[in-house]
């Protein structure tokens, strides 16, 4: 049997094609090839299942098995503050929240505490009334599984600028403590 040519360019086509077309990492994908550890396994583990983004504090749900991730605290704005959290879970089959029949019951009552100047500020609500948040509609649908977690986010009025620190009160979580704002 005679190689032609072309043989060469047949098998790096092949494995371009698994590669980048098979759930592996993309060109454009911003993680690079390798996770943390280094390993291309996990990029590619990172790729296909839902990745686990960087936490500031972790603390257990009211629901058994859940855990809350407080992701991010930064000014979004001259006079405003976003909190994004995740609740995320090891077990399976999913998990169940309960959010009741409000699509805001998991965040409504959500809000920073400024231990400096004793305020609490409580989730921003827009021209409606509603609040300025997530919406999670309780449709018998929302779980939560290893592979998918569910993020929510809510906005604050921000504090004065020299407060560097707030606590945060998410419902159903112990009170996060002294929790660096990020500018």
């Amino acid at each position: 049997m005679v190689i032609g040519p072309l043989f060469p360019a047949l098998v790096l086509s092949i494995v371009i094609l698994l590669h980048f077309g098979c759930g592996g990492v993309s060109p454009s994908d911003p993680a690079g090839s390798t996770s943390e550890a280094g390993s291309p396994t996990a990029a590619v583990t990172t790729a296909t299942f839902a990745s686990k983004p960087e936490r500031l504090a972790v603390a257990a749900y009211a629901v058994n098995g859940v855990d809350v991730e407080l992701l991010d605290i930064s000014r979004t704005g001259a006079d405003t503050i976003t909190v994004q959290w995740q609740y995320r879970t090891e077990l399976t089959p999913s998990v169940r929240l309960d959010a009741g029949d409000d699509p805001y019951g998991l965040t409504r009552d959500a809000y920073l505490y400024d231990s400096a100047h004793e305020k609490k500020y409580m989730v921003v609500e827009d021209d409606s009334g509603r609040p300025v948040t997530s919406i999670h509609i309780d449709d018998g649908r929302l779980t939560v599984s290893p592979d998918a977690p569910l993020t929510a986010w809510a906005k604050f009025p921000a504090p004065p600028t020299d407060v560097e620190q707030v606590a945060i009160h998410l419902p159903g979580v112990e009170l996060f403590e002294s929790v660096a704002l990020s500018q």
